[in-house]
């Protein structure tokens, strides 16, 4: 029986409920929490050196401090901690195992070599300055470029050039398809490497309860993964005996979706100590150690006919996996997401991809927001620019002419992705209108050269695969991470309504969006709901979140509980009525009937009679209880999609960029909360802004990492990003027909379109002086010597007189 729609708060802006609290100040972050009594502290040892054997450490001043209690090295994990292997298969993944503690070899800076405990955070600190360990230094390879040629150091011993993993793929009788291109094409993209930056670093708190119980506390977005991993990884741990709870995360953004080296050692402490055990990351130690992302080179041959429409495209990939694969992901989630995805909402008939995860002596790479995303569109879209320089054709218009139309829908592309719905054409039709795309062309042409600046026009155009189920994992070689999600709905005795969802909330609104869906399908308002997420004792198993998969898979869930526990409210007031079920409408916290409104009944008597409190009974085919729990595993793949146009002003003499008008029309399926949406796309883009303008891990030759600190990675302030007056926001509904709810990801939809855009807009601006803009970041610094490069080259009067008009002026 399906539940009656007579509620519509799904589609409406609804205040986030979780900004009273936290504008209040009275969120709890890991490290607000109350520390037990007798909490000892860690401190970690960290190397120093990129690649380095351990010759010997010694711990004996540090155990003098005054409060150290103990000062443990990789030799008291070995019976403590299994090594952390990713659970992946593939053909070609050759595993690269990590100790808790390294043990003989250090492989990146900043890698643990010894742990201190204590009794306050101070001590710790202290100690760790005193632990004097033995270094043999051994050559460390930091680049790709360096990694993958010949006769380099390699980062693990099994590992041949490097090479952690390859992967290929081709159309049919694609040499011979790509060989009969009538144009085409080469180009070479760069993506730099980066990292999340959340508002509190990572942090976690092990506290014993009884017996063997512990209840942890972590700041992370897969709490259920993380209780299976430790429990596998500790010697000693029983998952039935973990509870892991997630405090307010402050931002996750997929750095917080990985299982990390301290999170086993804190559990395996508290087992070994029975007192709690308390960990928080410095901001260091977070640019040190926290995954990394992105550090792609595409190398990319397009061939296409005299209309800018693609027949072939081949890719050589690769991607910097860092001294390990991070858990549960591995080190395959970038290097298959770039060489699949980047096929985008293009009708490519032909494809062929070479992949290849590549091992260096830095930080670990991860999951972070978009994945791989960001970066294989900023390819393509650079791609479908060199088109249209090629030809002479609108850039526009050479993606208009490639794109997926409605008629093709639903869409397989060439890899065998299936896309369920989408709005390609009219998205990019409406950004084309409603940016002024036109005039923009009409008012910059030639050089772009105005006012001392160029001026450009980008467009990202993107698909976001969102909301992976389990076959989607699989497909990947993960078979640590499910797919799946559930939901608990509990409608108390009082009437109102309990749900408790897998999630794991970092931010995303999901207390206020889950009340929504939870309200339309059980008949009462938003108000009258409760959401809870983030502690494995009360909450169903689940995936967590990431990936853009919270409104799908844990909405579907959500929807399939409600829908268990209304068509028995629906039963119960069908008895109470003397009505057919089908008869009964639930709306407003009553149940009443369709055929006549006036005869109702409220849920609180329902729920009385469910509990057994008070007078009636039951029908003698009901049971008590009004509680169902569900689990849903979406569709292989959700495909939302976007067009981001943005609009840039270069100064022609140091480079800086500002963004001056900046449009997106975005589609995710059925919109739940546009509010929230919207909030979505501004922090994605933000992040974009960040990406493509500033942000980067620099490592020198040495494997040093030169910028561990927020002074030197640079982050986008409010001043650098675009706000509501040059920002426009237009959505396009086309439900999913594959997932429940019609639901699509949004989470992730803002970075993607935002990297590819800007940099588009970038190489616009530049494209008169003939300026090749093929990697990011883009600092000023580095458009300045793009700009002089290319007036030295082909000299450009105009901006020659730009200059000498500036100069002059100052």
């Amino acid at each position: 029986m399906t539940t009656h729609q007579s509620n519509d708060f799904v589609g409406q802006r609804f205040p986030r409920r979780e900004d009273q609290y936290l504008l209040r100040g009275e969120g709890l972050y890991l490290d607000d929490l109350a520390e037990p009594h007798n909490t000892l502290h860690l401190a970690f040892v960290l190397s120093p050196h990129a690649h380095a054997r351990i010759l010997s450490i010694d711990v004996s001043e540090a155990l003098e401090v005054p409060g150290v209690v103990a000062v443990l090295t990789g030799e008291d994990f070995v019976s403590l901690i299994k090594p952390i292997r990713p659970n992946i298969e593939m053909p070609t993944y050759l595993y690269t195992d990590r100790l808790a503690l390294a043990l003989d070899v250090v492989r990146f800076v900043g890698e643990q070599v010894a742990v201190v405990l204590a009794e306050s955070k101070y001590a710790a600190h202290d100690a760790i300055e005193l632990v004097q360990v033995e270094y043999e230094l051994m050559p460390a390879v930091v680049s790709l470029e360096q990694a993958i040629s010949e006769g380099s150091p390699v980062v693990h011993e099994h590992v041949a050039g490097n090479i952690a993993f390859r992967g290929e793929f081709a159309s049919d009788d694609f040499a011979t398809k790509h060989a009969a291109g009538k144009y085409r094409l080469r180009e070479r993209f760069r993506h730099g490497r980066v990292s999340g930056s959340a508002m509190e670093p990572r942090g976690c708190m092990a506290v014993p309860i009884r017996g063997e119980e512990i209840t942890f506390y972590t700041s992370t977005q897969i709490p259920h993964i993380v209780r299976t991993e430790i429990a596998k990884h500790v010697i000693g741990c029983s998952e039935s005996a973990l509870r892991v709870v997630v405090p307010e995360v402050g931002g996750g953004f997929g750095v917080k979706a990985q299982l990390y080296t301290e999170e086993l050692i804190s559990v395996a402490l508290c087992l070994k100590y029975r007192r709690p055990i308390k960990w928080v990351q410095d901001r260091r130690e977070d640019l040190l150690t926290n995954t990394h992302a992105r550090d792609h080179i595409y190398e990319m041959e397009a061939t296409f006919d005299e209309r800018g429409v693609l027949t072939s495209l081949e890719l050589e990939l690769y991607t910097n996996i860092g001294a390990y694969s991070s858990s549960p992901f591995g080190g395959t989630i970038e290097t298959t997401g770039g060489a699949r995805q980047i096929v985008g909402p293009y009708k490519l008939p032909n494809y062929a991809y070479r992949c290849y995860a590549v091992t260096t002596n830095t930080c670990a790479s991860g999951v972070y927001r978009g994945v791989a995303q960001p970066a294989c569109f900023m390819a393509m879209e650079g791609i479908m620019d060199r088109i249209a320089r090629q030809l002479n054709i609108d850039p526009l218009e050479v993606r208009l002419r490639n794109i997926v139309l409605p008629g093709d829908m639903p869409w397989v592309n060439v890899l065998g992705v299936r896309y369920d719905t989408g709005s390609y054409q009219k998205c990019l039709e409406l950004a084309r209108e409603r940016s002024g795309y036109e005039d923009f062309r009409r008012r910059f042409p030639g050089s772009r050269l105005k006012d001392g600046k160029y001026h450009g026009i980008g467009i990202g155009n993107m698909v976001e695969l969102t909301g992976t189920g389990a076959p989607g994992w699989r497909v990947r070689g993960l078979q640590a991470v499910s797919g799946i999600d559930g939901a608990t709905i509990r409608v108390e005795p009082t009437g109102k309504v309990s749900v408790f969802v897998s999630q794991a909330n970092a931010g995303q609104g999901h207390f206020t969006t889950f009340a929504q869906i939870a309200a339309d399908h059980i008949g009462v308002r938003p108000e009258a709901v409760t959401v809870y997420e983030g502690d494995t004792a009360s909450t169903p198993f689940g995936t967590g979140t990431f990936a853009s998969r919270s409104a799908i898979t844990g909405g579907g869930a959500v929807i399939q509980a409600a829908e268990k526990v209304s068509n028995k409210i629906r039963r119960l007031a069908a008895h109470e009525l003397q009505v057919e079920p089908n008869d009964i409408v639930l709306q407003d916290g009553r149940a009443r009937v369709a055929s006549d409104p006036s005869r109702f009944v409220d849920f609180e008597k329902l729920c009385l009679l469910a509990y057994s409190l008070g007078k009636g009974a039951l029908p003698p085919t009901e049971v008590y209880g009004l509680e169902a729990t569900e689990y849903y595993d979406p569709p292989v793949v959700t495909v939302a999609n976007a067009v981001h146009i943005i609009e840039v002003a270069i100064d022609a003499i140091d480079g800086r960029v500002a963004i001056e008008n900046y449009y997106v029309v975005h589609d995710c399926g059925k919109v739940i909360n546009p509010m929230i949406v919207d909030g979505q796309i501004h922090g994605g883009i933000a992040q974009g802004v960040g990406e493509v303008l500033m942000e980067e891990i620099v490592y020198d030759e040495h494997g040093q990492l030169i910028n561990a600190s927020l002074l030197d990675y640079l982050l986008p302030t409010a001043l650098d990003v675009p706000d509501l007056s040059t920002l426009t926001i237009d959505h396009v509904e086309t439900p999913s027909i594959d997932s429940l709810g019609g639901f699509k990801g949004v989470g992730e939809g803002g970075i993607i379109g935002s990297v590819a855009a800007l940099t588009s807009a970038i190489y616009d601006a530049l494209e008169g002086i003939g300026a090749n803009v093929n990697s990011v970041p883009l600092r000023p610094s580095h458009i300045a010597s793009l700009i002089r490069a290319a007036r030295q080259s082909a000299p450009d009067p105009e901006a020659t007189r730009a200059k000498q008009e500036l100069t002059a002026a100052h």
